[in-house]
């Protein structure tokens, strides 16, 4: 099979690549799980060098040397292992060398070195997390500053007179450096890839999905229509969260069901290779003898495998289909890795051990990962809806201020030679026009906040940027309900 040019080229890219150290781990444990099935050392890189991620291109080029130049193995990793960049893949590959030409059973290394692995995974995702909750405890002050930035702007103009032009570029800053500091949550967190494409995962995920492509054009339009007729902006927002709403709801359900199934794969690989074994049947047989109440979450999946197994199916397509339908895409490599160590003669229960341990570790951090951006997220949510209605509060006591001043100036005369008279001719030059567009700044400044705040939440916890859309509609709604009901506060209170 020849490799299209486009394809060359994604591999000489991966190939300098930085690996991370979950991708190894997976390659590692992957390794590990089919060597023990008593495979021969060219069959096992063969099998490693096909694997869907990125540290195979090392072992499709250890493949093509050893194939094509004729080298032993331990030249020709020794030889690979000097050109990676990546420095935990280039002093493996070094180790594998040395390794194999020492005569060390393959296996045995391989398992080790898995473990060892594992906790470098482990090692730099609680470092990552350490990361990403100092840049979440910034991100909240930096965001109260920018509203501050934006409510000391609406109290200058009422004693002095600035540019449209200041007043923009102010309020940019404020956004800017509150999206920056978004975005780098983003990049501090652990990089992680946890459901597979929507288009080929569970109902839900495909539900949110096709959700997507309706709601959110249609948002726009209907939006845009009604903003055109002279709807209140209030209702307006409380309109675009309301379509928001079905959308944000399916794909936080969906995160949540995917988020147990990465609980309970763990044990349902475990139970089924023990089964396995202990009764001395095939997967099939086990899986039809297990009890399934033990795994809630995974039950629908399991029994959609158990039918399409019994009802002759390819086995291979049945546990692929299975792994991908769970929506996860820790179950999807879990599963890929048990089936293929079996399918080549391995040992259930060792295989079940082996993926058990890898997709545990894997769901273990990520619940760390979800208690901190929770506390994130509607701290986030709450800040939002007090900066936004200190905002509209702020342009309501502006309204009335002008009104006041404008039936003050009247009892006094000219406004400007009064002014004039005192020496403040560039003071108090406040004028309804000026509140209008104030307000318009007001309305977009919360909603790319309500933007902006959705995407922090969503980098924190590291799930599908189409779940924005369930934060983005509760603070789309909250801020509607400030814009409707604070004017009148500030009337009842002047």
């Amino acid at each position: 099979m020849k490799s299209s040019p486009s394809s060359l080229k994604r591999s000489v890219k991966n190939y300098f690549e930085e690996i991370s150290s979950f991708d190894l781990f997976y390659q590692l444990t992957y390794m590990t799980a089919t060597s023990t099935a008593g495979i021969s050392r060219a069959r096992t890189f063969q099998l490693a060098r096909e694997l869907p991620a990125a540290p195979a291109q090392y072992f499709r080029s250890i493949h093509e040397v050893a194939e094509n130049l004729r080298y032993n193995y331990p030249d020709a990793v020794r030889l690979v292992g000097e050109q990676v960049k990546s420095p935990h893949t280039k002093t493996f590959l070094l180790r594998l060398s040395d390794a194999l030409r020492s005569g060390e059973p393959l296996p045995a290394f391989l398992k080790r070195e898995a473990q060892v692995q594992g906790e470098n995974y482990q090692n730099d995702y609680l470092k990552s997390l350490e990361s990403m909750k100092k840049w979440t405890d910034a991100y909240a002050a930096v965001a109260v500053s920018a509203s501050l930035i934006v409510i000391i702007n609406m109290v200058m103009t009422m004693i002095y007179s600035i540019s449209p032009t200041l007043m923009a570029a102010m309020i940019f800053v404020s956004v800017a450096s509150t999206f920056g500091v978004a975005w780098l949550i983003f990049r501090a967190s652990p990089q992680e890839t946890k459901f597979v494409q929507l288009e080929r995962g569970s109902k839900m995920q495909q539900l949110s999905r096709r959700l997507f492509l309706i709601l959110v054009p249609a948002m726009f339009v209907v939006c845009t229509l009604l903003a055109a007729l002279g709807l209140d902006k209030g209702w307006l927002l409380i309109l675009a969260g309301l379509f928001l709403a079905p959308l944000g709801y399916i794909s936080g359900k969906a995160d949540q069901i995917t988020t147990a199934k990465d609980a309970e794969i763990s044990s349902f690989l475990r139970s089924l290779g023990g089964n396995a074994t202990s009764r001395g049947t095939t997967l099939k047989d086990a899986l039809a003898s297990m009890k399934r109440d033990s795994f809630p979450t995974l039950q629908p999946d399991i029994r959609m495998l158990d039918l399409r197994l019994k009802s002759f199916g390819k086995p291979e397509l049945c546990w692929r289909t299975f792994g991908t339908e769970t929506g996860s895409k820790i179950a999807e490599q879990a599963v890929g890795i048990f089936y293929e160590a079996i399918n080549l003669g391995g040992d259930p229960e060792r295989a079940g051990n082996l993926t058990s341990e890898f997709s545990m570790k894997t769901a273990m951090l990520r619940a760390q990962r979800i208690g901190i951006a929770a506390t994130f997220s509607w701290l986030t949510i709450a800040m939002h809806v007090v900066m936004a209605g200190l905002m509209i509060f702020l342009i309501g006591i502006l309204e009335q201020f002008g009104i006041k001043l404008e039936e003050a100036m009247a009892s006094m005369g000219s406004s400007t030679e009064v002014l004039g008279t005192m020496g403040l001719q560039s003071m108090f030059s406040f004028s309804s026009s000026q509140v209008h567009f104030l307000y318009g700044l007001t309305v977009g400044l919360i909603i790319l906040l309500s933007v902006i705040n959705a995407f922090a939440i969503v980098a924190s916890q590291g799930t599908h940027f189409v779940k924005m859309t369930f934060y983005l509609a509760i603070l789309l709604v909250l801020s509607g309900i400030c814009f409707l009901t604070v004017p009148s506060m500030v009337k009842w209170v002047m």
